[in-house]
């Protein structure tokens, strides 16, 4: 095997696979196994996604016991992003090296420590520190179960696959909303986080011995797309290289605006937002921010498996970037129109926002094998960012000129609320000029 770096910086091998190595790898696909891998990895995205929204539920409670204000206490949250987004790119290339499980299963742990740390403190700068850990130990869960995804099922079933893995984390955020509620009132605002500890440590045993290492079958079709095990590229090599990539920006960019109901919505200000503008109590409004995230799972595997039946990506997620902008904007005028309505929207934003999937899928049908982990990475790690700044920045907008230990009124509320839909339609139009996207085609050396 020799290899040489093509017109763009990227390895390329003139490495053969047998079509005994495809045949391998379409035996190894078929059946439930890979549905089994998918679900362990699944329920580290569901648990990571409860961790990541009880904050928000919580809210209440963890103001009373830090004495913070709002702005602060959404700084101290935006810790779990502020660690996220960076760690994406580590995480990327740590994947792309050693696959899912000697990765997510310390991952897993990490996130339960840092949800012991929060639990255990009255003090709002200890528990920034444990939202930090949260968000490094968390920065694994969903790029990990699509890679595992990309991994062990055909091309075929890539559009769909992230969906679904959408559902699972958006049913962890959906059983951290009413239900916590209900919990923390029975049992202290602790107690569910000291539960998620447990769970957590629980998970990463589950990843360290039921997910596999990388099967051989995988490495070999690493290596035609030019992955060379015995001359790795280096990591700062490699962000250089993904860098360049227009489309990839113009994915990402894109990606996180239409992620921002789920990021700054529902898992922080959704709660907040629906007690101001239209009466709700606390149970109601997180019954009803709840139906972001139903919405959202359903809409990420809908959407993907229409993308995956139409062999096109961009018609999709253009639609879904459309809408979703519309409805935010409708959800705006909450304080005037009948509140059963707005729930309604609410749950329809949460649908059309589920294309967001797309992104991911649109991003590996063109990555290489041995970089699609880096890929996907530095798409997560725009969409992630995005709230380290979107998250304390509504806090503040909708605190401002409110006296000390205040609530907002419906208009200053609403201020805080329009940067969100403002990013929304700056997010939408950059998905006018991404390029359409084809799964590719896995099933013999000829076909590749």
């Amino acid at each position: 095997t020799s290899y040489a770096y093509g017109e763009v910086g990227a390895l390329v091998s003139n490495h053969r696979v047998s079509n005994a190595i495809y045949n391998e790898a379409q035996e190894a696909r078929a059946g439930l196994r890979p549905w089994f891998f998918f679900l362990v990895a699944g329920l580290f995205y569901f648990y990571e996604f409860f961790a990541r929204v009880a904050p928000g539920v919580l809210k209440a409670d963890i103001l009373e016991a830090t004495g913070a204000s709002d702005g602060i206490f959404g700084l101290s949250m935006s810790m779990y992003f502020l660690a996220y987004a960076p760690a994406q790119l580590v995480v990327g290339r740590l994947l792309d090296r050693f696959g899912v499980r000697l990765v997510a299963a310390p991952a897993a742990a990490f996130v339960a420590v840092g949800c012991l740390v929060f639990a255990a403190t009255d003090n709002i700068v200890a528990m920034g520190l444990g939202r930090f850990m949260q968000g490094l130990g968390s920065s694994v869960a969903y790029l990990g179960v699509v890679y595992l995804a990309m991994v062990w099922f055909p091309p075929s079933r890539h559009g769909v696959v992230p969906g679904l893995a959408v559902a699972m984390g958006t049913l962890g955020a959906s059983t951290a909303q009413f239900p916590l509620t209900i919990l923390a009132e029975s049992f202290g605002w602790r107690a569910p986080l000291f539960v998620c500890t447990l769970v957590g440590f629980g998970i990463a045993i589950m990843l360290w011995f039921f997910v596999p290492r990388r099967p051989s079958w995988f490495i070999e079709l690493m290596k035609q797309d030019g992955y060379n095990p015995d001359a790795p590229v280096p990591i700062l090599t490699t962000i250089m290289q993904v860098a360049k990539d227009r489309q990839l920006w113009l994915i990402a960019l894109s990606g996180a605006g239409l992620y921002l109901p789920i990021s700054v919505i529902g898992d922080l200000w959704g709660d907040a937002f629906l007690q101001i503008e239209t009466g709700l109590s606390i149970k109601g409004a997180s019954l009803a921010t709840t139906l972001i995230f139903i919405g959202f799972a359903a809409g990420g595997v809908c959407f993907g498996h229409l993308a995956d039946r139409l062999g096109r990506r961009k018609i999709l997620y253009l639609s879904c970037a459309i809408a979703s902008t519309i409805i935010a904007s409708l959800i705006m005028l909450a304080n005037i129109q009948p509140t059963w309505f707005t729930v309604v929207l609410l749950g329809m934003l949460g649908f059309t926002t589920g294309g967001q999937a797309l992104a991911f899928v649109m991003t590996a049908d063109n990555a290489a094998r041995h970089n699609r982990g880096m890929k996907l990475a530095f798409v997560n790690f725009v969409v992630m960012f995005l709230p380290v700044l979107a998250q304390p920045s509504v806090g503040f907008i909708a605190n401002m000129g409110v006296a000390s230990n205040g609530l907002p009124s419906e208009v200053q509320e609403l201020k805080g609320y329009s940067l969100v839909v403002a990013l929304m339609i700056v997010g939408t139009i950059i998905t006018f000029f991404i390029r359409d996207t084809k799964p590719r085609d896995d099933s013999s050396a000829l076909g590749h």
